[in-house]
């Protein structure tokens, strides 16, 4: 896993000196360049601008998703411990300290609901 994070970032560091170096060169030549590819070349950098920007927002949106994940599944090892297991014992008849009440029940569905509001939003 970490030899791939450096070749990433390897590759990372090339692309962005590579990409450096030929944009450098249409700059010192971009005056001696016909009008039309001037303007195809203004064109791609304003296209490649939106591209990035998209990109960079469903990165976002992708990364909130996971934190949103990360939390439903704190939520659901909570309600493991404190609903689930308690009300599996009580099922077998074994008596245990905490009793599960409707009350846990209810926020519970309560608070699937609202996880899975977020996740069609």
């Amino acid at each position: 896993m970490k030899e791939d994070k450096k070749e990433s970032h390897d590759l990372l560091s090339v692309s962005s000196t590579l990409l450096t170096d030929v944009n450098r060169e249409l700059d010192s030549r971009f005056m001696d360049l016909p009008e039309d590819v001037r303007a195809l070349l203004v064109q791609k950098g304003a296209l490649t601008q939106t591209v990035i920007r998209e990109l960079t927002r469903l990165i976002e949106l992708a990364a909130d998703k996971a934190e949103k994940h990360d939390d439903l599944l704190d939520h659901c090892a909570v309600w493991q411990k404190e609903f689930f297991v308690p009300l599996k014992k009580q099922s077998d008849g074994k008596p245990v300290v905490k009793e599960i009440y409707l009350k846990d029940l209810e926020k519970m569905i309560e608070e699937l609901e609202r996880v899975l509001a977020e996740r069609e939003g």
